[in-house]
């Protein structure tokens, strides 16, 4: 029995940028890998799951890196479906669609009332057939006008975006075959996901209703290639739908988070077999928690070989001018020096501002975050508290 082998991942964010330094050298180093990895398992296709670029108007470093990415799958022979996620532009990828056809990178841009756009047959190297439905990232709001052109009941798409899913990806079941192996790929929110730190952002796709469920899934495919979750994860069992997460700790939020290719095994009509393959690229993140007076015994992170977020916790009242310095004479490796009032302070603080007035109030911030405030700011201060006032009595 002839064995098909498929390679899941997403979520590059080419271009992402952290605190000022630009991580696309590390995307690069990660895609390089993924590429090895790819020739290495003779894997027949690539599927990406979205979120390739970081912005929609990303670097001319970031694209090269991506698109040199699919180059060097064309000259392993390899095909790759790539749908766009919601840092994508849609515009931007679909106008080099057809191009990037040319080197056997698919690219699906845009879910159309005409389903058959969003599939995609692909041939392994034995000649089977592998028949990916590939669903970009839509919006809710873009969800409801295309219910409304593809004769779907207005009234009830308006109701829930689980209802317009739904309606999809029944429709997408049509397509499928017995003959082949069936995957879907989609960019979304999967209820129950668990998010990396860095997604903070999506705490209400995954709380409320804007998300998918397994039962919405059809029983006839035998893999989901997930993107949108940056923390590697199965969502379901039957059928088995997995998040290949980010592919480097992109932000303080993944410190710690060990990053995947999925690698899925799989014949027409019978169970996949699936292996997490571990990534090395991209520095390691770690965020360290310090009180002011400590400062200078952690010279024993200067070993650590990636980059720190610096927490320092400072007394009430205690000025901040020169706290960075200070914090990176001892670790060069600080990216991020954030501060944080002690807790107990800040209760006590808390209380205590009753009956202050707008200044004192300025003075104690501005001391807080960067010591004595001027003569020349307080003025200014002032002044602009003076024009504020006067205009809400006019």
């Amino acid at each position: 029995m002839v064995i098909m082998r498929i390679l899941h991942t997403g979520d590059f964010h080419a271009g992402r940028q952290l605190r000022g330094l630009d991580r696309t050298p590390e995307i690069q180093a990660a895609l390089s890998e993924i590429l090895s990895i790819a020739r290495d398992s003779r894997v027949d296709a690539v599927l990406v799951a979205g979120d390739v670029f970081d912005t929609v108007n990303p670097s001319a470093l970031a694209e090269d890196v991506v698109y040199e990415f699919y180059l060097g799958l064309r000259e392993a022979g390899i095909p790759s479906v790539t749908i766009a996620g919601n840092h994508d532009s849609a515009e931007r990828l679909r106008s080099i669609r057809g191009l990037l056809k040319n080197v056997g990178a698919n690219m699906v841009t845009h879910v159309t009332p005409n389903l058959q756009d969003l599939v995609y047959p692909v041939q392994a190297r034995d000649g089977s057939l592998l028949q990916v439905l590939a669903f970009p990232f839509l919006s809710e709001r873009k969800l409801v006008k295309l219910a409304d052109i593809a004769e779907g009941n207005v009234s009830a798409w308006r109701q829930k975006y689980q209802e317009g899913m739904n309606f999809f990806l029944r429709r997408l079941s049509g397509f499928l075959k017995p003959d082949a192996v069936n995957m879907l790929m989609m960019h979304l929110t999967f209820d129950g996901s668990l998010p990396s730190g860095s997604e903070r952002n999506f705490t209400f796709d995954i709380t409320n209703s804007y998300t998918v469920s397994s039962r919405m899934l059809p029983e006839a495919l035998q893999y989901v290639a997930l993107g949108h979750i940056h923390k590697p994860q199965q969502v379901s069992e039957l059928p088995p739908a997995h998040y290949a997460g980010s592919i480097i700790q992109l932000d303080f939020g993944e410190a710690g988070e060990s990053k995947f290719v999925n690698l899925v095994e799989a014949h027409p009509g019978r169970p996949i077999k699936f292996q997490q393959v571990p990534l090395t690229s991209g520095k390691r993140l770690k965020t360290v928690r310090m009180k002011l007076d400590q400062i200078e015994q952690m010279d024993s992170l200067r070993d650590f070989d990636g980059l720190l977020r610096v927490i320092v916790e400072l007394p009430a009242g205690t000025g901040a001018a020169g706290l960075k310095e200070r914090v990176a004479k001892v670790l060069p490796n600080a990216l991020a020096v954030e501060i944080e009032i002690s807790q107990q302070d800040l209760k006590s603080k808390t209380a205590g501002r009753s009956g202050l007035t707008d200044i004192e109030l300025f003075e104690q911030y501005y001391l807080e975050r960067h010591g004595a405030l001027p003569g020349e700011v307080r003025d200014a201060f002032i002044e602009a508290s003076r024009i504020i006032t006067e205009g809400e009595d006019t």
